[in-house]
């Protein structure tokens, strides 16, 4: 028989699933992860598992639940690891899609995927949990999996923002399981509208590990919190926030925040109203919406600077410029290398301290020191003068508050 070049599913996938599933379980036993439950999946059945994002492991962890491999879909930055990604992306069929943009190759894979008896695994929001809230789902999502009518599976995890949340470097000690919240059979969905498909998809993957009222220990709870805030509510300056154990702390005014066992903001400064992080990232939202720059501003500044990749799929990444980090209302600039913001297209931040952008021309990542804080770059991006701005393409950091 002819190979199809464009082919997804193989039968050494499987194989490569099953030698895979003890060293999960071990990843599962060490990481204090509980399954609660498991999916049994006859031969040739394809399932459509769609899941909250809360922990960088939980697309190894997810499959633990569920008898048959998984056809996971991932950022394509992934897939930039040199030969490590490779490996995997052939043991495990892994489909690789380009991260806050449309991505053409991406559908048509995940199509060929269900269409040769393949079952696949998306993070429909995109994006790790940061403040809890749910990220916007792609437009049309609810319609691009009722395409293939086949039983949509939605997996829920919980305590992952809790025992390994986005900003932080070392795990907390709580609860951390995942469990399937439901299964959509065709037939039951078969005569819905695609709004309501989509909202039923959307309130079974809401998950709030702060309204849960489970604790997690640890002394370094607020660790790398100026990953993710960086406009202090008291004092309004920026980039002057850090974090010490289990505090967030303003270098200007002396704001003294606790990030408690139970996932809420505490101070006793009369000033701070906060109680959850949600309420600080919208804070910062406000204060976008209201800057207005000055012509050549310096509107961030980080000196410790970051790394400056060319990323490019399947292969090894190219560095191309280390040193400082500045943001004017014109440019970026990465110690010598500058470039002109309206050029910038599409941007996310990746991991704790790092972030991703793309231009006409070139993908980069950029790989921050260890307080380095790629959200607030990724926001601004969205009020200065972008063709990301322009063509409204993040769907995820846009300058909308969030509940």
């Amino acid at each position: 028989m002819k190979k199809n070049k464009n082919q997804i599913v193989f039968p050494r996938h499987t194989g490569w699933n099953h030698f895979y599933r003890p060293i999960v379980a071990m990843i599962a036993f060490f990481k204090h992860y509980k399954r609660k439950g498991y999916l049994k999946m006859k031969k040739g059945e394809s399932y459509i598992v769609l899941a909250n994002h809360q922990t960088g492991l939980d697309g190894i962890l997810l499959p633990y639940s569920f008898q048959r491999h998984l056809y996971g879909v991932l950022t394509d930055s992934f897939l930039s690891k040199g030969w490590v990604a490779k490996m995997f992306q052939h043991q495990l069929g892994l489909i690789g899609k380009h991260k806050g943009a449309v991505d053409i190759k991406a559908n048509m894979d995940m199509m060929r995927c269900i269409l040769e008896g393949g079952s696949l695994l998306i993070f429909p929001e995109g994006n790790r949990s940061y403040a809890e809230f749910q990220f916007t789902m792609t437009n049309g999502f609810a319609k691009f999996v009722r395409f293939f009518k086949k039983p949509i599976v939605l997996f829920n995890f919980h305590g992952g923002t809790g025992v390994d949340p986005r900003f932080a470097k070392s795990r907390r000690k709580g609860p951390f399981y995942g469990e399937i919240k439901r299964i959509l059979q065709p037939e039951e969905y078969a005569n819905w509208s695609d709004e309501e498909l989509y909202k039923v998809i959307q309130e079974n993957l809401r998950v709030y590990d702060s309204e849960s009222g489970m604790l997690y220990k640890s002394d370094e709870r607020a660790e790398y919190l100026e990953r993710m805030l960086f406009v202090c509510p008291k004092c309004g300056n920026v980039e002057t926030l850090y974090s010490k154990g289990n505090y967030l702390y303003c270098k200007e005014c002396g704001l003294k925040v606790e990030y408690t066992e139970d996932l809420h903001l505490k101070s006793d400064d009369p000033e701070f109203k906060f109680t959850k992080l949600v309420d600080w990232y919208n804070y910062q939202i406000r204060w976008i919406k209201a800057f207005e720059p000055k012509e050549d501003e310096e509107i961030f500044h980080d000196e410790e600077g970051a790394d400056l990749y060319i990323s490019v799929p399947g292969k090894k990444r190219q560095l191309v410029a280390k040193g400082p980090v500045i943001l004017t209302k014109n440019y970026i600039k990465f110690a010598e290398k500058t470039i002109d913001i309206h050029e910038i297209e599409i941007a996310s931040p990746i991991n704790g301290n790092n972030f991703n952008f793309s231009t006409k021309d070139e993908d980069y990542l950029v790989k921050g020191n260890p307080r380095f804080n790629p959200l607030k770059f990724v926001l601004m991006f969205n009020k200065l003068d972008t063709k990301m701005r322009d063509n409204k393409a993040d769907i995820y950091y846009t300058l909308e508050e969030r509940n």
